[in-house]
């Protein structure tokens, strides 16, 4: 249900940005709307899929105590669909809903196996390899506690390696933001100082202003967005992770544009 309400959502997005697109191209020829239009066709599938990377993130961060309580509660002598039932009270933050469905399933009597594949799907790498190790110790026997107990400290070094480089990356992220702004000042010189000198007058000097001025907004909403997928690959690995970078530059860098055009 939910699978389909964000199909709807997203071919909603992608039909009404080319609707406005295409009015705007015909009737209108206004620099806002043709700018409003393509956000609105792109904005859908990039909330959606920046969505799925901040849940498959917090999963992962939660993933590991998740293992710790079912290893304990198999150590309690619980078999291993019960010490999943047993978690079912603790607050493991979005990935409840899944446990939640997990519950219902085991209750059906569904197989653990097709349990486990059916939650990793669509999950991060390490999720879906993590499943992947615990299936096999299942289907190979052998002391289940302690194998879950080390694959979550193996998902947990994992998040700390992350984080540290995230610490280790921090001046670089800083350096991408000091290169997106002196190109955004080197654009306002132009702008304002540059482009003024070239001794136009009358018409030539309007339309040359407005056809630099254009030129430079698509030049930074360019620049911001592709510079934030940078900052976010240096910082955290993903180049989805860089799409909150790329909103704050391509608004700031525009806002500041529009003040000088």
């Amino acid at each position: 249900m939910k699978m389909n309400k964000q199909k709807y959502m997203l071919i909603a997005s992608v039909v009404v940005g080319i609707i406005m697109f295409i009015v705007n191209q015909i009737t209108f020829k206004n620099e806002l709307i043709m700018i409003l239009s393509i956000l609105v066709t792109v904005a859908m599938p990039i909330i959606l899929e920046y969505n799925k990377f901040r849940v498959n993130k917090e999963i992962e961060e939660r993933f590991p105590d998740f293992l710790r309580d079912i290893s304990e509660n198999i150590r309690a002598g619980m078999t291993l669909p019960q010490a999943v039932l047993a978690t079912k009270k603790t607050d493991y933050g979005l990935l409840d809903p899944y446990l939640d469905k997990m519950a219902v399933q085991i209750d059906w009597g569904i197989p653990f196996d097709k349990i486990l594949n059916s939650f990793a799907k669509d999950k991060s790498d390490v999720i879906k390899r993590t499943v992947s190790v615990i299936d096999e110790a299942i289907k190979g026997g052998g002391n289940i506690a302690k194998v879950l107990d080390t694959i979550g400290r193996s998902v947990a070094e994992i998040n700390k390696l992350r984080k540290e480089r995230m610490s280790s990356t921090y001046s670089q992220m800083l350096t991408g933001y000091v290169i997106f702004f002196v190109f955004l000042g080197v654009l306002v010189a132009l702008q304002t100082f540059l482009i003024p000198g070239m001794n136009l007058t009358g018409s030539g000097f309007t339309g040359t202003m407005i056809s630099y001025g254009i030129l430079f907004k698509q030049m930074i909403l360019i620049q911001g967005f592709f510079s934030g997928l940078v900052i976010g690959k240096m910082s955290e690995g993903r180049t989805i992770a860089g799409l909150k970078h790329s909103l704050i530059l391509m608004i700031v860098g525009y806002v500041v544009l529009s003040m000088f055009v």
